[in-house]
């Protein structure tokens, strides 16, 4: 019989939608690890959900790789054959449909499967170069074959880098076109731009940095030309345009894309580390 382990990183969740989050997958695991990158002195006002699956977990280190690193440990010692990763504001809409997929698919081969969170129109099970972190579900071997998260992605880039890792020892990354996942990225904004409507995702200055510094990273160390092509349209075309044309923080924020840039381009890819 197959075991799933979920695991779920929380850094001062919202109640409601941490518990939407987890009742959408909960009766379709088979444990739950709520890792807590919710400072020590505040986690325990945050533990919202009891569940007899449920396992609060965390070592006072913010890092989102670092969480997932123990959760594949776990799994591993405890005898689990998948594990799903989950960011706190997702919502799965039918998430016993997407577990059936994966599973009428993954048989003999090793692979990485995503949900649709960009709605996009892709073909029923679509080949891509990554998927992100939050929904993905990937048979432990996997990350017994790559060596698990490379801690040094905390936050960004540790979904691609993986994938990518992984693609290159012939494990491939799908996306299942009908199971939709609903995730939040950045702030979103509604702008008006000529009597059009532009909706995007704002960051701060800091996240800004750190998107920059790995995707310009990540694009060196793997040579990808499709992480390239949407590097130049969204970092170098959408990001900017919506910083100039809708932004407060106009100066801060260019520069951090500028530092963001620069640091990408120094950083050691032989040390495979950022």
């Amino acid at each position: 019989m197959t075991k799933i382990l979920a695991v779920v990183v929380t850094y001062y969740p919202d109640e409601e939608l941490l518990t939407k989050n987890i009742q959408a997958f909960v009766n379709d695991v088979d444990k739950v690890l709520i890792w807590e990158n919710t400072p020590e002195s505040e986690k325990l006002n945050y533990r919202f959900i009891q569940h007899e699956k449920i396992e609060y977990r965390g070592d006072g280190v913010n890092s989102i790789a670092r969480a997932l690193n123990y959760a594949w440990r776990y799994a591993k010692e405890n005898g689990y054959d998948y594990l799903l990763t989950m960011d706190q504001d997702s919502l799965f809409l039918d998430f016993p449909s997407y577990k059936k997929t994966v599973m009428a698919n993954c048989i003999g081969q090793d692979a990485i499967y995503g949900p649709n969170y960009s709605y996009k129109p892709i073909d029923p099970i679509q080949e891509k170069h990554y998927t992100i972190t939050s929904g993905m579900m990937l048979p432990v071997s996997v990350l017994d074959a790559v060596g698990g998260y490379d801690e040094f992605f905390t936050v960004d880039g540790l979904d691609m880098d993986l994938c990518l890792k992984a693609r290159e020892k012939g494990i491939k990354t799908y996306v299942i076109r009908d199971c939709i996942l609903k995730h939040k990225f950045g702030n979103s904004v509604s702008a008006s731009l000529w009597g059009h409507i532009v909706l995007y995702a704002s960051y701060p200055p800091k996240r800004l940095y750190n998107i920059y510094k790995t995707h310009i990273f990540l694009i060196r160390k793997y040579k990808s030309d499709e992480l390239k092509k949407e590097f130049c349209f969204i970092c170098l075309r959408k990001t900017p345009r919506n910083v100039i044309l809708f932004e407060k923080e106009k100066v801060s924020k260019l520069w951090a894309i500028l530092k963001g840039i620069i640091v990408g381009l120094s950083l050691q890819i032989d040390r495979g580390k950022i």
